[in-house]
């Protein structure tokens, strides 16, 4: 930097982030490697900002927000990285990916982030949100943790408290636990029922809940065979 120039600022970085401009967020972070990890006072990165930006908008220089944020993660932005939250959201975390779900609805830079090895966990409420069931796959794949609570309740929880057909069945189909109670003492198959959800939909999740409780109910019965000498 020439001598007496006033290094980048972090408003500079942010707005290029948003603005997907490839080119200004690499001179940034060239000059001023640091900002990848400075953060606006909601406690959101470039990353992030990046991440929650909406393909189609018409002043986004790249197509889907791809080079602009492996330019960011190249700098050392963290792939992990969470947006403080209030503890009433428990196991929920504001990364990266949840904002390319739920601010972006950007699938093309979900699936880049999940191949760079993004967890996928904290994303699922955003899929149910939006019974989005293309999306839902895509994290599923991934194998994340299905269980975790937000705000007293689990995706599976979420999605039939909401009537998310769509997602629920993804997620019944991925063996989420619906034994596990909100806040109120009600688990999935409770809601389902208070919802009046589709029969079929109420019957898998009580069929999975004896599952889960009783293990040995899906074992195969033993065979002990003929006695000797019968």
């Amino acid at each position: 930097m020439p001598k007496g120039q006033r290094p980048p600022s972090k408003t500079a970085l942010f707005d290029a982030a948003k603005a997907w401009d490839l080119g200004a967020v690499q001179a940034l972070v060239e000059v001023s490697p640091q900002l990848v990890q400075a953060t606006d006072p909601r406690g959101r990165t470039a990353l992030h900002l990046a991440c929650a930006a909406k393909p189609g908008s018409g002043m986004l220089a790249d197509p889907h927000g791809i080079e602009t944020v492996t330019a960011l993660l190249a700098a050392g932005a963290g792939l992990e990285v969470a947006v403080p939250m209030d503890e009433d959201e428990e196991d929920f975390r504001a990364t990266p990916l949840w904002y390319a779900v739920a601010r972006g609805e950007n699938l093309p830079l979900v699936q880049f982030l999940l191949k760079r090895g993004a967890d996928a966990s904290y994303s699922l409420w955003a899929a149910v949100w939006r019974d989005d069931e293309m999306l839902c796959r895509h994290l599923l794949k991934s194998q994340p943790k299905l269980n975790l609570r937000a705000h007293g309740e689990t995706p599976i929880f979420y999605a039939a408290r909401l009537q998310r057909l769509k997602t629920l069945d993804l997620l019944i189909e991925a063996g989420a636990d619906p034994t596990i109670p909100d806040r109120q003492g009600r688990d999935a198959v409770d809601i389902a029922q208070a919802r009046r959800l589709p029969r079929d939909l109420i019957g898998r999740l009580a069929n999975l809940k004896r599952r889960i409780q009783d293990p040995s109910a899906d074992r195969p019965a033993v065979n002990p065979g003929r006695p000797k000498g019968a």
